[in-house]
This record gives C-alpha cells, sequence and structure tokens, in this order.
C-alpha cells in the first residue's frame, strides 16, 4: 500500500502495515579529487622515490575521504499506546582512507584508516514531561588510526585511539 510521507514528494511503498514505524535510511558519497603537485614538491618527491616508484603530477587531496557510508534502522513507536514518544535506531558509518597529513621530502604521507562506527539510540518520552535515554556509541570497539603509507613499504602506526565502547543515559523533563 503507496503512502506519501508529510513533507516529502517521494512516494513510499510499505510491504506490510506492521513496518510503517521502520525506516531504513543510508547515503553513499564516492569522491574523485587530487591536488597537482607544486614544482618544488614534485622534485622532491622525485628526488626521494624509491626504486621501481613513478611520481605522479598529481596526489589525493588532503582530507578528503574517498567514499562515505551511512546506513541507518530506526523504529518509532507509534501515536499510541504503551510504545507513544518510543524511539530506538541503530546507524552505521564509516568513511575511506583518507590523506591526513601530506609528506614532505623523505617522509612518507600520514593516511587515516576507516573507522567502522556502529551506534544505537534509544529514548521513551513520557507524557508527563519525563523522558529517559540511552546511547551506546562505537559498539564494533572500532580503533581510530592513522598511518604512514609509502611505496612498497608495510604500513607503519602513527597514531592509536582505542576510544573503547561508550554508555550514555539521559533523565530528561519538559516544562
Amino acid at each position: 500500500m503507496p503512502f506519501t510521507c508529510a513533507g516529502q514528494s517521494r512516494t513510499v511503498f510499505l510491504f506490510s502495515e506492521s513496518l510503517k514505524n521502520f525506516n531504513i535510511s543510508s547515503n553513499f558519497t564516492y569522491v574523485k579529487s587530487q591536488v597537482k603537485y607544486s614544482q618544488s614538491e614534485y622534485d622532491s618527491r622525485v628526488r626521494s622515490a624509491r626504486t621501481g616508484q613513478t611520481i605522479d603530477k598529481y596526489r589525493d587531496m588532503a582530507g578528503q575521504s574517498p567514499y562515505l557510508l551511512n546506513v541507518g534502522l530506526s523504529y518509532d513507536g507509534g501515536e499510541s499506546g504503551f510504545l507513544e514518544g518510543f524511539e530506538t535506531g541503530l546507524f552505521y558509518n564509516v568513511q575511506g582512507k583518507t590523506l591526513q597529513i601530506v609528506g614532505i621530502s623523505d617522509r612518507p604521507d600520514i593516511y587515516s584508516n576507516p573507522f567502522h562506527s556502529l551506534n544505537f539510540t534509544a529514548g521513551k518520552q513520557f507524557k508527563n514531561g519525563f523522558g529517559i535515554g540511552l546511547k551506546i556509541d562505537n559498539l564494533l570497539n572500532s580503533k581510530e588510526e592513522s598511518v604512514y603509507n609509502s611505496f612498497e613499504a608495510v604500513d607503519q602506526i602513527y597514531k592509536r585511539l582505542e576510544k573503547g565502547i561508550s554508555y550514555g543515559f539521559k533523565l530528561s523533563y519538559k516544562f
């Protein structure tokens, strides 16, 4: 059974009436960006090149991830009954290996490795104004890593942050 979402111009098809309170969201971005070396940077890289390494006139743009993916599944409890005011969601995000620091001369570039983030939220707003919430971040216990990246060399750790899994609880009151 099709219905039109309020405030949006697209039509959404329900597979079943029992799924009407679920929402799946996603986006994917692919970016190809590069920067032309300055003549001095290019000359420096050519002088420091390893045997068999060829130096192109372009490099990755610093800070620009080649891809970004976000996917989410959420549930809105509805407008009546015990689940009224209840919302929950599970969200996954990742971005590709990204040039973080541009190397110079014989110093290699530093790239941040993909960080896979899986987060969960749940909350309930009661009619009396009180609300409760739970948030859990980094369910996969991923590490943020930056590595030295050099021609035909094994990546070496530049920086590693072990964030761990974090939990947050919320108690609120609306006046």
